[in-house]
C-alpha cells in the first residue's frame, strides 16, 4: 500500500479547507484534511448520507453537535454517524482534522448517475 501523505509535512497553503485530499480515483474512501484558521469556523450543519470518522492532527477547536459541544484537542478521534449535525470552532492554534467516509456518489444534473463516483 503506497504511502498517501504526511500530515506533519503539509504545505501552509490553502490556510483555509482542504489541504490535502485523496487522488486515487479508484478508491471506496474519501479522505481530507480539512483546515480552519485560529478562531474561524464551519457553521454547524446536518452532515451528508455517510458516516464520517474525524481525527485531530494538529490544533485545538470545539465539534459542535446536537448534544452540545465537545472540546478538540490534537490526537482526538471521534465519529460522526450520518445525517447528524456537526460544526467545528477552531481554537487559538487552528484547527487541522482528517476526515474518513465512504465515498459518495458524484451528482448529475439532468441525467441519471452513470456509476461515477465523486
Amino acid at each position: 500500500m503506497p504511502l498517501l501523505t504526511n500530515t506533519s509535512e503539509l504545505p501552509d497553503e490553502p490556510r483555509r479547507g482542504a489541504a490535502w485530499s485523496i487522488a486515487e480515483p479508484d478508491r471506496e474512501l474519501d479522505s481530507n484534511v480539512i483546515r480552519l484558521p485560529a478562531g474561524e469556523s464551519i457553521p454547524a450543519h446536518v452532515g451528508a448520507e455517510v458516516d464520517t470518522l474525524i481525527h485531530v492532527v494538529r490544533g485545538d477547536g470545539v465539534l459542535l453537535t446536537e448534544g452540545g459541544e465537545e472540546p478538540l484537542r490534537t490526537g482526538d478521534i471521534a465519529l460522526l454517524s450520518r445525517r447528524t449535525v456537526r460544526g467545528f470552532q477552531a481554537g487559538g492554534e487552528g484547527l487541522e482534522y482528517l476526515t474518513v467516509h465512504r465515498r459518495r456518489k458524484a451528482l448529475q444534473i439532468g441525467g441519471r448517475a452513470t456509476g461515477t463516483d465523486g
